[in-house]
């Protein structure tokens, strides 16, 4: 029939095995003579019944000599035949004094021994196959002589090949993946208790067991720790699996290699349970070594062993020495990447509470589930971790670049500043920061952002002045990939860069009028295109714009459009020059060298008070900028623990300058002309910072003329 199969449901060995269960169902009846023919002396201490099905075997009974074992299709035998082909007690194989015999029990099909119809008693040789219902069982004295594969576990550290095939000889059934978790699986009746069926100690039928998967699976979702998730597993192995103690391991983190030869340190049981039984609870006892091994050691596959009493192999001693251990489930918990994660394992003591393959494949599925699960809380640990590393990360650098978003000063026009910093930056308003080079308009912008609801988002700055009309549309908007001349790859803009967070544009002032329609248009909310594109583009970015240039009076020489400089703005904040501001100078000068001596483990205490006067007597044409770089001079070249007026090396370009600018107003006629072109453009270039397209713009000429200028210059020197 269709569901014909072939059960091991109890241990033939013991103190006692004329008690098994399947003489206590009903006695056979006694051969009519003794099995003809002698087997060796010492034959009977060691032999086993394999049995096949589609060429595998499909289980293993170890004969463990004195014993009894009936064959039939009762569920109350030591091997139950499930097929209506076969009687209810169809034959038996037990020891005698000359060897293993076997005989059938008046059986209506009968019984096959190597071909041969059993007509009475007979005594067994290796090797000899017996045939019941289309079932064939071989009859062996060594495991590895038996028919068919032998998967066998790999040797472990060195260990002898037939050794270990001998010390798994009681492992009845092997799997590597659960039956449950295949959609093609034809559902089977739930179990009973009837003796027509196989009795299970799961006692669930595949859709409750399905049901009782998915709920573990959401249980163990809502964990977050392994403790609680290996409780959580153990809860439900408790409902579902009859079992005397069970224990849940973990690889320890410390462990080289999962295939590393197993040792104590590797695992880690993390938890265990007991139930109550008829001889009270037993304590849980780890199992021995060569079970992990037959586990770990063969692609991790999940092991079934029954009839492990007296298997030191398999089973681990009681508190009296005693091995009353009768079957055992040793499960690996191994992820989709096959790295073993830990073990399960489940213990029975008790001879009607027989493990079975269900119940293997049950447990093979809750550590499927567990694999899963552990991964996910390691994955959770590393972002976690991850996430504080991060945190730790974010507020070092606020600490370091605190300076950057700091205004430092007492005067009147600083706390103007601050207060129009404070009261627009909750806002979404465009600000237009005004002043001369130098004197920390980006602070300010930067000011505004940290003190928005954007702070999470980025900061993008950039100087409109430093590119040409063309490149400034490609580095604002960005562009497609071959839309230019060099344009190998699409570039993102720096709006897109900027999209939920702030866009600081230093001198707005210099933008083309063709830009600054593009960018208008960004302004009012409008989408926008890459340079070479057609997908329309929209973000969310607040303008924050910076000039030291007068925009009003560029709109009335028609140099910017009137539109964007209404839309711009909207706030205005000026930023006054660092000469206006008093003894902001000495405060200023105080945090720079607070923040150097840190940046260079420096201890310079103090700036001494000529060295102070000297600092508030100068005009600082370079503005902040100029001033932080005089103190990091000052600090570097310093091996004192104060900084005097000997360290303060003011620009000499600057004071040249300013006696240049004072001999031209009181003895003209001792400057020419072309000397006072010269200082006029070298006093532009420093305002500029350098920048010569900048500077070009002020003198009022064009790029290539400042630069052969220069070059006159510098020949001329």
């Amino acid at each position: 029939m269709s569901d014909s199969s072939l059960t091991i449901s109890s241990s033939p060995g013991g103190p006692n095995p004329t008690q098994s269960r399947g003489q206590a169902a009903s006695a056979p009846a006694s051969p009519a003579a003794e099995p003809q023919g002698k087997l060796p002396v010492g034959g009977v201490e060691g032999a086993y019944l394999v049995m096949h099905a589609a060429g595998r075997w499909s289980d293993v009974f170890r004969l463990s000599a004195p014993a009894e074992v009936i064959l039939g299709r009762a569920s109350a035998n030591q091997i139950s035949i499930r097929s209506e082909k076969a009687s209810r007690q169809h034959a038996r194989v037990w020891s005698t004094p000359n060897g293993w015999a076997v005989e059938d029990l008046g059986s209506r099909n009968g019984t096959l021994v190597s071909g041969q119809r059993l007509s009475e008693p007979k005594l067994l040789r290796d090797g000899d196959r017996i045939e019941i219902a289309g079932f064939a069982i071989q009859f062996v004295r060594q495991i590895q002589s038996a028919d068919g594969p032998v998967r066998s576990p790999q040797p472990i550290g060195g260990e002898d090949h037939l050794t270990i095939a001998m010390d798994s000889a009681a492992i009845t059934e092997r799997r590597a993946q659960s039956g449950y978790f295949k959609s093609d699986v034809a559902p089977q009746p739930a179990k009973t208790d009837s003796p027509e069926q196989i009795t299970s100690s799961a006692s669930l039928g595949d859709d409750r067991v399905r049901a009782t998967l998915l709920q573990l699976a959401f249980d163990l979702a809502r964990v977050d720790s392994i403790s609680h998730a290996i409780e959580a597993v153990l809860d439900c192995l408790t409902d579902a699996i009859r079992f005397r103690n069970a224990g849940a391991y973990v690889v320890d983190a410390k462990s080289k290699s999962p295939n590393d030869s197993i040792e104590s340190k590797h695992f880690t049981l993390v938890a265990t349970r007991q139930t109550e039984g008829a001889h009270g609870s037993v304590t849980y006892r780890r199992p021995p070594d060569t079970a992990i091994n037959a586990v770990i050691g063969h692609e991790g596959q999940a092991i079934l062993a029954r009839h492990v009493g007296g298997d030191r192999a398999l089973a681990a001693e009681n508190s009296q020495g005693e091995i009353d251990a009768v079957s055992m489930i040793l499960a690996p918990v191994i992820d989709r990447d096959k790295k073993l994660l830990g073990m399960l394992h489940l213990l029975t003591t008790d001879s009607d509470a027989v493990f079975d393959g269900e119940d293997l494949g049950f447990v093979l599925a809750v550590a499927e589930i567990l694999a899963q699960s552990l991964r996910n809380l390691s994955v959770r640990g590393k972002l976690d971790r991850s996430l504080r590393r991060s945190q730790l990360q974010i507020k070092a650098l606020r600490d370091q670049v605190g300076d950057k978003v700091q205004i430092v000063g007492r005067s009147d026009a600083v706390r103007e500043i601050i207060k129009k910093v404070s009261l627009v930056a909750p806002t979404g308003a465009t600000v237009l920061v005004r002043g001369e080079s130098g004197v920390g308009k980006e602070l300010v912008a930067s000011a505004i952002h940290h003190a928005s609801s954007r702070s999470n988002g980025p900061l993008v700055c950039m100087n409109c002045a430093a590119l040409s009309p063309s490149l400034l549309e490609s580095e604002l908007f960005g562009h497609e990939k071959g839309a230019f001349t060099g344009a190998t790859d699409r570039k993102q803009g720096k709006f897109e860069a900027a999209d939920g967070g702030t866009l600081m544009l230093d001198e707005i002032g210099e933008m083309d009028l063709e830009i600054q329609a593009k960018f208008l248009r960004v302004l009012e909310g409008h989408p926008f295109e890459r340079v070479g594109g057609q997908q329309p583009i929209r973000v969310d970015v607040r303008v924050v714009a910076a000039t030291n240039r007068d925009l009003q009076s560029m709109v009335a020489e028609g140099k910017f459009r009137q539109d964007l400089f209404y839309r711009l703005h909207v706030v205005e904040i000026l930023v006054p020059p660092l000469r206006e501001r008093g003894n902001d100078v000495v405060l200023l000068a105080q945090h720079f060298l607070a923040g150097f001596n840190e940046k260079m483990g420096r201890r310079i205490s103090s700036i001494t008070p000529p060295a102070q006067a000297m600092l508030l007597d100068y005009p600082w044409p370079g503005n902040i900028r100029e001033l932080r770089n005089v103190i990091e001079r000052a600090v570097v070249l310093n091996d004192t623990d104060s900084i005097d007026v000997q360290h303060l090396l003011l620009t000499p370009a600057a004071v040249g300058g300013v006696a240049k600018e004072q001999a031209a107003s009181d003895s003209p006629v001792e400057l020419s002309l072309a000397e006072l072109e010269r200082f006029h453009i070298e006093r532009v270039l420093r305002h500029t910072d350098g920048n010569k397209s900048r500077a070009a713009s002020i003198l009022g000429i064009e790029r290539s003329t400042l630069d052969r200028k220069l070059k006159k210059f510098a020949k001329e020197a």
